[in-house]
Formats: structure tokens, C-alpha cells, sequence
């Protein structure tokens, strides 16, 4: 998982950032609630071959007749999902859950919102557009999270952070109220090292202002190993909310 950062560190100064969204789209299957994932093309220069949800950069058709950012996101996230897989959303169901800005020492810089929906079965059939889209799959958030565990299925922090939010819940619809209830989280990463291991740290973690993985306190981050992401938030000591439980 390493790699699909480190490919992209830059030294640059100033990157402009970007405007995104993406949709975690649930399911109710007979297998129990499921999301979709899609693999990006292997060749693409950003996150090439990695496990994501639908999703892309907001274009400048995303923003005519609308007002503010989330509005113009909702609209791209919604392009987004049927270009890239076929499944057809209305901007007004999806639920805003996080918003992550990627670290200032990246190439390329998104500032992608994250919202959910859901969609019936009998309306979950894919359809993914072979270009930026080479396969996808229907997994419950378990086989997700194991596969990734597994090396089979490369996804970054964000996606993988999402995954674990909705693990807990038995039904696609009672994920998709909690996450309504939620207060959605805006957070800026800073990578850095502890040791030899990557990390991405967050606001509340003893290193997060020095951009220091090796400090001692509390910790708040994700950890980039050899078994893929590992997300550690120490308890009361951070002062932020867990970001994989929405309760």
C-alpha cells in the first residue's frame, strides 16, 4: 500500500488543489449489506490499481447554476457513479459523511467529499466503463477489509477509514441513517515516519502539528504496513472522536 504514496511524494511548495467526491454506495444482499468497490486502472498515475469507490474530480459543467461547493460535489459524485459503474443517484440521497484533503507534500492534491447511499438490489446491477474502471466487486465490509488484509485489495486511507465506519452496522439502510446523524469530519493528513513505517497522521495526535510520527503520546493515525492500512486512534487521550465509529 506504501507504494501508491510514495510514487507520488513531491518536494513542491504549492500543489492546486482540486475539488472531488466519491460515493460509498451500500446494498441489501442475501450475503447482508455490501458496497461497491471499483480497481482503478493499473496505468493511471493517480492511485493506479487501487480499490475505490466511484468517484472523481468536479468539473467546471458541475458548478453551472449552483452555489457552493457541496452542491457542485454532490452533482459530480453522482456523474461520477454512472459513468464509472452505471448506477444512476439523485444528488438529494446521498449523505455527506468526511471530507479529506490530501497532504501538502503530494504531486496531486484533492479535496474529495465523501457521501453515502443506497441502492436496492434489483437496481444494483454494474456496469463499469473499462477505462478508468477495470473490475469491480459487490463485498460485504468484512470481505473488504479482509481482502485488503489479504494484499488482494489495495485501497487508501480514506477508503479504508469509510469501510471500517460501516462495518458495525447489520443493514445497508441503518449505515446509511447512522452516518446521517453524524457529524461529518474534515481532515488534512500530514505523512510522516515512525521508524521505518509510513504513517498519516491526524488532528489529535502527538505528532500531528511537528509532522513527527516518532513522538511519544497519543496517537491518532494510519499506519501503512506490510498488511495494508491499520487505523489507531489511543482513546481519550487523542480529544478527537474515532473516526471509524459514527455512534
Amino acid at each position: 500500500m506504501s507504494e501508491i504514496l510514495s510514487d507520488i511524494i513531491s518536494d513542491e511548495a504549492a500543489v492546486r488543489i482540486r475539488n472531488a467526491a466519491t460515493v460509498l454506495i451500500m446494498r441489501q444482499a442475501e450475503a447482508g449489506m455490501e458496497i461497491l468497490m471499483l480497481r482503478r486502472n493499473a496505468k493511471l498515475v493517480f492511485a493506479g490499481g487501487a480499490w475505490v469507490f466511484p468517484g472523481g474530480a468536479v468539473d467546471l459543467a458541475d458548478n453551472t447554476g449552483l452555489e457552493g461547493d457541496e452542491l457542485a460535489a454532490r452533482v459530480a459524485a453522482v456523474r461520477e457513479s454512472a459513468e464509472e459503474c452505471g448506477l444512476l443517484l439523485e444528488p438529494e440521497q446521498l449523505v455527506h459523511f468526511s471530507h479529506w484533503t490530501t497532504p501538502v507534500n503530494l504531486k496531486r492534491r484533492f479535496a474529495t467529499w465523501f457521501f453515502a447511499a443506497v441502492v436496492p438490489e434489483d437496481e444494483s446491477d454494474v456496469v463499469i466503463d473499462d477505462g478508468e474502471i477495470h473490475d469491480f466487486q459487490w463485498l460485504t465490509p468484512a470481505q473488504a477489509i479482509a481482502q485488503h488484509r489479504a494484499g488482494e485489495l489495495k485501497m487508501m486511507p480514506p477508503t479504508y477509514l469509510s469501510i471500517k465506519m460501516v462495518d458495525q452496522f447489520i443493514s445497508a439502510d441503518q449505515a446509511l441513517d447512522s452516518l446521517r446523524n453524524f457529524e461529518a469530519y474534515w481532515i488534512t493528513p500530514r505523512i510522516s515516519r515512525d521508524g521505518e513505517t509510513m504513517v498519516l497522521l491526524y488532528p489529535g495526535d502527538v505528532g500531528y502539528e511537528a509532522s513527527d510520527g516518532a513522538l511519544i503520546g497519543p496517537r491518532h493515525r494510519c499506519v501503512m504496513g506490510d498488511l495494508g492500512v491499520s487505523y489507531i486512534h489511543s482513546g481519550d487521550d487523542v480529544g478527537i472522536a474515532a473516526m471509524d465509529n459514527p455512534q
